[in-house]
């Protein structure tokens, strides 16, 4: 099992979302701390572009947690919460 960290923009972020939203995190995290959580309803996934060593798993079809993974310490940092538009636009 992997230990999960947050930085304090992800903090920040989650501090402002949608008490619906909010309601759908913990169970995303508990999955996410059972790396890999490649299961298709997850989306988990690897981002390209300028963010290529990030992945992305859906909170929402619209909102997205975004992090990385530190295999050698089993460490997942949490680094920020991101709409579907500023990720693909």
């Amino acid at each position: 099992m992997y230990i999960l960290k947050e930085t304090k923009i992800f903090r920040k972020k989650l501090l402002k979302i949608d008490d619906k939203i909010f309601q759908k995190f913990f169970p995303i995290l508990e999955r996410i701390e059972k790396w890999p959580p490649f299961e298709k309803k997850y989306n988990v996934h690897i981002l390209n572009w300028k963010y290529n060593k990030y992945y992305s798993i859906n909170l929402t079809w619209d909102f997205r947690i975004i992090f990385d993974i530190d295999n050698q310490n089993k460490i997942i940092h949490l680094l920020d919460i991101w709409s579907h538009s500023q990720l693909y636009w």
